[in-house]
């Protein structure tokens, strides 16, 4: 990594890390320890930074903030871009400058990653190739969206790690580089108040298989595969189970592709660690990901057992006052907490709504009409919406509350003992929450004071 990063800094050009959040501090601490005396810029909207010590204590830093930040762009050879910051009036002077810790990190480890993206499960089988890898006693490591920067475990990189990086759609926005075996679980309309179109979002996820070549693995869901066609890859016309040879428009290159729906590979446990159709398509791509990377299958399946699921994702919090409360929080658009309902099976009252991007909510309220849940609580913008859409045609019990604490009355008032309230929301969370893991935490701990 240093030899790589030290012929890009050759000229001593000027950088500018983008952005001086969890990823943006990473790059700043992992360049001032390893180059010293680089010249480096921070932009950021937030002007706490200019209070942070150790950027006060650098005289070399030169930092921008406010309103006006990124008018520094201009200034710069490296533009070193953090996940979520949106450039406004990007052009392609611009455009050409910029890359980012993840197109970095690819560059140098791309031969020993194995990188997930999906608009969800990324997580669940991101941790689940991790503990499969474990069981096998090889070296592993997990980083990237998961909420671990890839910077701050370069020290324990060896030459026979393999590493797990789950990726985001904006992480994948600027690649040079895609990783060894490439797992695409699905795409949905997600992230539209940062992507100018649902399309562009697809394009970024879609670089995770963009910059393969022959010696490269994809694992993808089937129903992507004409998708993937159209954009970057030539496909034979007749595409069967099993291992296909595809040819990439942008580099005329072969590289191998597993169709997930057609390779599954038979698991049975007792108690699975997870519930859901959806869980046993993450389930399956970890484990066709791993037989690529040189893990026994057997020891693989062997060790699903003692998986332990993450944290708001039909996360079974307990009984409480009779009621059991499953935490979804996790769920974000439409067709995440159609898989939750699906998934349970068994659900009384089920909280939806938040922050509205502005999502097609119809076939969600379509299918949660044609169920057996009684009740119905809805909160925020988004929320509105969906009990708009309710209400035209529905006669379940519908409740609008302004906060999560006036939904637990409603639960309390509306659930009998033995009923099942699912958190599921079907919305981002950052109306009233930080994020969707903020929304999970607050819904647990109301239920435990019940």
């Amino acid at each position: 990594m240093i030899e790589f990063l030290t012929s890009l800094f050759l000229g001593n050009p000027k950088i500018l890390i983008l952005g001086f959040g969890k990823e943006g501090r990473s790059t700043y601490d992992f360049f001032r320890k390893c180059f010293p005396d680089l010249l480096l810029g921070i932009a950021d909207k937030n002007t706490s930074i200019l209070e942070d010590s150790g950027l006060l204590d650098n005289n070399i830093s030169e930092i921008f903030t406010g309103s006006n930040y990124q008018n520094s762009l201009s200034n710069f050879d490296i533009i070193i871009k953090s996940p979520g910051v949106v450039i406004e009036n990007i052009n392609s002077n611009i455009s050409k400058r910029i890359t980012s810790q993840t197109d970095l990190f690819l560059q140098c480890y791309y031969k020993q990653i194995i990188g997930i993206t999906g608009t969800k499960g990324k997580s669940t089988t991101s941790s689940l190739i991790k503990h499969f890898i474990k069981a096998d006693n090889k070296e592993v490591l997990l980083v990237g969206n998961i909420g671990v920067p890839a910077f701050d475990m370069i020290d324990s990189i060896k030459n026979d790690t393999i590493i797990v990086y789950e990726l985001s759609a904006h992480q994948l926005e600027y690649l040079r580089k895609s990783p060894h075996i490439a797992v695409l679980l699905n795409v949905f309309p997600e992230h539209l108040d940062y992507f100018n179109s649902f399309a562009d979002y697809k394009k970024a996820k879609f670089n995770i298989c963009k910059f393969q070549n022959e010696d490269n693995c994809l694992i993808v869901h089937d129903s992507l595969i004409d998708e993937l066609e159209t954009i970057y890859i030539d496909l034979p016309e007749s595409v069967g189970p099993g291992r296909v040879a595809i040819e990439t428009k942008n580099h005329n290159k072969n590289q191998k592709i597993i169709k997930i729906s057609d390779n599954v590979i038979k698991h049975n446990t007792k108690n699975p660690p997870l519930l859901g159709d959806h869980n046993l398509i993450n389930i399956n791509a970890a484990l066709l990901a791993v037989a690529e990377a040189g893990v026994d299958t057997k020891v693989a399946i062997n060790s699903l057992s003692t998986f332990k699921s993450l944290p708001h994702r039909l996360e079974n919090i307990g009984e409480f006052g009779g009621i059991r409360f499953v935490n979804d929080s996790i769920s974000t658009i439409p067709q995440s907490t159609i898989a939750a309902v699906e998934a349970l099976g068994n659900v009384d009252t089920l909280i939806l709504g938040g922050f509205d991007r502005g999502l097609d909510y119809s076939e969600l309220v379509k299918f949660l009409i044609a169920s057996k849940i009684c009740n119905f609580i809805f909160l925020g913008k988004a929320g509105d919406r969906m009990f708009d859409i309710f209400k035209l045609t529905s006669e379940k019990n519908l409740f609008k509350v302004n906060s999560i604490e006036n939904a637990f009355e409603i639960i309390v008032e509306k659930n009998a003992k033995g009923s099942t309230c699912l958190l599921s929301p079907a919305a981002a969370s950052y109306d009233q929450f930080h994020n969707f893991e903020h929304r999970g935490d607050v819904f647990r701990a109301l239920a435990l004071k019940l």
